[in-house]
Formats: C-alpha cells, structure tokens, sequence
C-alpha cells in the first residue's frame, strides 16, 4: 500500500519519446552484461533491469537524438544507477564509511582533468566508467569536460553526505535539504549530458551566467523534488535513507505524509514556473549582453528545450518504472503560453524555429 496519494503534477509541457526505443533496450542491456552489471553482480538481476527501464528513461528524456547518442546517453544512466544501488548494498546498509570514501576516490582516476585514463578499472563501476569517459569526451570541448568531472564528482559527494546523515540517524533541514540536494545532487549531472544529446554545448562565455545557472538550478530542484515523491517508500520505507523532501517536512513542519507530499509538488510547480519566467525574461537579454552569434543562441535555445524534454520525460518513466511507487499521479493541463513556444514542431531543424525571435533568430 503506498503511503499517501500522488498529487496532480503541473507539467507545462508534453512528454515525447525517441523512435530509437528498442535498439536502445537492446544494446544497453548487452552493454550492462557486458560489463556484469547483471547475472552475478548481487545488485540486479535480469527481471530487475527490463522492469526498470532505463532505455524508457532515456528515450522519454531526449526525444530527439539519433541511436548511437540515445544508446551512450542510455548506457549513462545505467551505469549511474548501477553506482547508486551497488552503492547502497555494500557501503549504506553496512555503513562503512571509510570503505566508501576509498571507494569513491578512485572513481576520481578515471575522469582526468587532461590526456587519457592510465588506471586500470578493478570493478564493474570502473569498469564502465572508463569506457563511457572515452566514448564521450572527444565529442565536447575541454571547457564542458572540466565542467562534467565537477558535477559527476558532486554526485558521487552526494552518496558521501547520505550515508553519513545515515549513520548520525540525522535528517536535513528543508534549508539544507534544497540547497545540499542542489549542489551534490543527479540532475545537475543529467543537465550536462543535456548537452551532449542535444549537440548543444552552452557557449563556454554563458555556461556560468545567473540565467543558466537559474535554469540548471530550477530544473535541478525540479527534477530531485518530483524523484523525492516517486522514491519516497523505496528510499525512506524499504531502504532506510533519511535523504528525502517528504521526510524532511515531515520532520521538521510535523506534516503527516500526505500533506508534506502535497507540499513537495508545490514546491515543484513553484520551480518549474521559474524556469518559464527565467527562459522568457532573462534569455534573449542574456543573448544581446553577450553578444551570442546565431549559432551559439541555437545552441542555449536546444539545451534549454532539452532540459524541458528531460522534465516531463522524467516523470513520465518515474509513471513508469518498477523502481517506484506509480499509482495514481496525473498530469495537470500544460501551459498554453510555454508549450506553443517550447512545443512546437518535431525536430532539431524546426524546433527552435516558433522561440528564435525571443533570442534574436528572426521571426
């Protein structure tokens, strides 16, 4: 029985999915069992990977790219969740702290700053790692690589900073919770490789600018929130972590669980409205002050629609997967205003083509 109900979700804009499904189900499972992320692995098992789906993730989240990137992007976020729940089994539920760090840093070896990887890999994290690093990194510039080893090395701090407030018996404030969520969660990590799919690097002279980092920021809260209310009897019922928007409102307000459920999806409508008002009001300034030429404003107009894609996509796969609890939820009635301008037409070539004026594109 879930705990509480799922609330009414705001999702200002339509869910899409990427034709190149299937061949990413297939090539992302040879490429888990490849690397023994499945048979003998004591993390998942072959009925536990088709249920959890990380390809309908994948395919929900970036609608548009072709299969080769679908099927890197996807084997991403296999490795990533594989990292999460191995994580779990041999350092949370066991709470060695010490292993864990030692654990964690060598993870660092294998995304140099500069040239290539000389480690060798003695696990299936490692492992997989090591060849997801080769086949991304050619393709962005040295100014994104330096960016992605921060916000992968964040999420690996993120592991760091549960399992301790695991061992303390200690539940985050809300001020802490969002902020520490924020800095050392998973989505600003999945904002990176954002750019990656999309082929759509932020031009390294914006990629710090208040608009942006707002964008990140709110997709980011967004994105953890809405994974806080699926997870929530995973995580705090079954698993014993403590790192949960529910709880901590519940903690802390004395909300019973329904209301501090309610009171999260507030905060994520609260967030993605943000975003609408931040792509709207501070972009095409952004544009003008910089100085973007048409190429680079494309390019900050495709990542920010993928960030979108990556919302609405999400929650569709958290609907979903076997990973959560899913009955019940429904979707509120997209806004007209952002999906006339971020919806629009399929397709990289038309679609930006209804938002360039906004940045100075035409129109």
């Amino acid at each position: 029985m879930q705990p509480f109900e799922l609330p009414t979700f705001y999702m200002p804009h339509p869910a899409r999915l990427n034709p190149h499904l299937e061949g990413a189900r297939v090539h992302t499972k040879a490429w888990a069992r490849e690397f023994g992320m499945i048979e003998g692995s004591n993390v998942w098992d072959e009925r536990q990977f088709d249920g959890m789906d990380y390809a309908l993730l994948c395919a929900y989240t970036h609608p548009e790219c072709d299969q080769e990137m679908l099927d890197l992007i996807t084997d991403w976020y296999v490795w990533v969740f594989f990292f999460d729940d191995h994580f779990l089994e041999v350092f949370k539920r066991t709470k060695d702290q010490p292993g864990a760090k030692a654990y964690l840093d060598r993870l660092s070896l294998f995304m140099p700053h500069s040239g290539p990887i000389t480690e060798k890999p003695t696990n299936q994290v490692e492992a997989g790692l090591e060849d997801l690093w080769n086949r991304t990194i050619p393709r962005m510039s040295d100014a994104w690589r330096q960016r992605f080893i921060v916000s992968t090395e964040n999420l690996l701090k993120d592991c760091v900073w549960e399992l301790a407030n695991i061992v303390e018996g200690r539940v985050a404030n809300p001020i802490e919770y969002i902020e520490m969520r924020r800095k050392v969660g998973g989505a600003p990590w999945s904002a990176d490789l954002v750019e990656v799919a999309t082929e759509a690097e932020v031009p390294a002279s914006v990629a710090h600018s208040r608009p942006l980092r707002v964008l990140k920021e709110t997709f980011s809260d967004g994105v953890h929130l809405r994974n806080d209310l699926f997870s929530y009897q995973r995580e705090v019922e079954d698993e014993g972590e403590n790192a949960n928007a529910v709880l901590v409102l519940k903690e802390f307000l004395g909300y019973d669980t329904q209301r501090a459920a309610d009171a999260v999806n507030d905060m994520i409508t609260s967030r993605l409205h943000q975003f609408e008002n931040t792509f709207f009001t501070e972009l095409p300034l952004l544009c003008e002050e910089n100085g973007l030429d048409p190429a680079e404003r494309m390019r900050v107009l495709v990542y920010a629609r993928g960030l979108q894609d990556w919302q609405s996509g999400g929650h569709e796969w958290h609907m979903r997967s076997n990973r959560y609890m899913n009955e019940g939820g429904t979707a509120a009635t997209a806004s007209p205003s952002l999906g006339s301008f971020l919806g629009g037409p399929r397709g990289l070539g038309t679609a930006t083509a209804s938002i360039g004026s906004l940045v100075g594109l035409g129109g």
